[in-house]
């Protein structure tokens, strides 16, 4: 499988091992010395060593081996479906594109290419985190992309979440402002299980966030979400910020055995631990002179 790769300004005048090493974190850098050995690496048809350098905007193509990606939930659903946008109602256990080693196990990768029939202009417009469920955004033009990806900057875009988290918020309905920031180091992202970004009240940008609580059992809460801004991970670490973090969120809450010992201790019966809580219900933007909104039932195991 041939894939390419576009050389980002950040990299311009670097090595391509050091290219490799930096950008794609997923394998060492003794591996990916290794794959260049082998030859599988090319710019303009000329085969690449460790040592060549590469420039913004030059495309490398890698011909990597194949391989077995780590499974995907391909489980999920059009519910609407127009000449310019696709809505799609994700389940949890599914990227919308590509990351790490999942190449194809991706819900842009399956609309595209192996969906029948397929949709091989498709764009996504709004991303959910792989455990997250609900709707995500497809534009099938560039025209239709600029329109809907506007709304979202101009925040425009009504978006509603449902959240089950650990205890309840004090207060029962609020707005969480907390600017969060990206943890920058690979080291500190390592010791942070997976966590990219953090509440940074020196160097992080403003984020919003409206809650309501809709009820409360047995140590969980069912929360209603109302974000302002989109920042990366913004509903887990806002949610973390004042205590009550997600169920099954094991980046910005309880790891998973610390999880299930909970439940034990409540009396509980475990809710879904390879997953995380949080579900994109509704959606309200405009296309065209049309008002749309779209809505994705929650999930049974929602119920507290």
């Amino acid at each position: 499988m041939k894939i390419s790769s576009k050389i980002p300004f950040a990299f311009n005048g670097f090595s391509l091992i050091d290219y490799l090493a930096l950008r794609f974190t997923y394998l060492e850098r003794g591996v990916w010395r290794e794959r260049i050995s082998q030859r599988l690496f090319t710019k303009d048809d000329d085969v690449l060593d460790e040592n060549s350098l590469v420039f913004h905007k030059e495309i490398v193509v890698y011909d990597m081996p194949d391989f077995d990606e780590p499974p995907a939930n391909f489980d999920y659903k059009i519910i609407k479906q127009t000449d310019d946008y696709l809505v799609i109602d994700k389940p949890p256990g599914l990227l919308v594109h590509k990351q790490g080693i999942n190449f194809r196990g991706n819900l842009i990768y399956h609309l595209r290419c192996l969906r029948q029939p397929p949709f091989p202009t498709a764009d996504i417009v709004n991303r959910l985190d792989k455990n997250t469920s609900g709707i995500v955004l497809i534009s099938l033009n560039k025209t239709a992309l600029a329109e809907l990806l506007a709304q979202f900057a101009d925040r425009s875009v009504k978006k509603t979440y449902f959240a089950v988290v650990v205890g309840t918020p004090d207060p029962l309905c609020g707005e969480i402002c907390a600017p969060i920031g990206k943890i920058k180091e690979n080291a500190e992202r390592n010791n942070n299980k997976g966590r990219f970004c953090k509440v940074d009240f020196d160097d992080g940008k403003p984020c919003q966030t409206f809650y309501e609580t809709v009820k409360s059992a047995n140590g969980h809460s069912l929360v209603k979400l109302l974000p302002k801004t989109g920042r990366t991970h913004q509903l887990r670490i806002h949610l973390s910020h004042i205590k009550t973090p997600i169920a099954g969120d094991t980046s910005y809450g309880m790891d998973e055995e610390e999880y299930k010992k909970f439940c034990e201790e409540k009396k509980i019966i475990p809710v879904e631990t390879s997953r995380h809580l949080l579900h994109c219900a509704e959606l309200e933007f405009s296309f065209g002179k049309e008002k749309v909104s779209v809505h994705s039932d929650l999930p049974e195991h929602f119920n507290v």
